[in-house]
């Protein structure tokens, strides 16, 4: 009998990508990928279905595939300083996420579709906190003073833009 765990942490590795036998860790449910050297979320990771937790700050990342949409379940994601540009409409897909952090990036705007992710509770600003974490972006759109407001806020923003 195999045991495969439910958590991998490769952080810290100078990773630029993952093999992808990797696909085959179906059942995993927390991975951490930070502090490596990848530009893009590797395909792998797409197939790993039962992911409630990834993790990828302090890499090299300049987007996010729309295939971020497979990972259902994701309730964390994580991929603070990177140099994201803009988030993707399909992120909206993934409404089971508590969390979502991507401060320190580059995102100038937002899907106007982020109200669909209602367990986003806030906007935060605490790294344990639950809610949306998109401080320290060159925000083209909402304006600051929306960001200054709570989340509900935010959303009636992008709906009226």
């Amino acid at each position: 009998m195999s045991f495969v765990s439910p958590v991998l942490s490769l952080a810290g590795n100078q990773l630029t990508s993952l093999p992808a036998s990797l696909s085959a860790l179906a059942g995993l449910k927390k991975l951490n990928l930070s502090h490596n050297l990848i530009a893009h979320i590797p395909g792998c990771v797409y197939s790993m279905k039962s992911l409630v937790f990834l993790q990828l700050a302090c890499n090299r990342l300049e987007n996010i595939a729309d295939q971020i949409q497979a990972l259902a379940d994701l309730k964390i994601l994580i991929v603070e300083g990177n140099c994201i540009h803009a988030l993707p409409k399909m992120l909206c897909r993934l409404t089971k996420l508590e969390l979502l952090n991507v401060d320190f990036n580059d995102i100038q705007s937002v899907p106007a579709e982020m109200h669909q992710l209602r367990c986003l509770e806030k906007l935060a600003c605490h790294p344990l906190d639950k809610g949306l974490h998109i401080r320290h972006n060159p925000l083209l759109k909402p304006i600051k003073e929306v960001l200054d407001g709570d989340l509900q806020a935010l959303y009636s923003y992008l709906k009226a833009t």
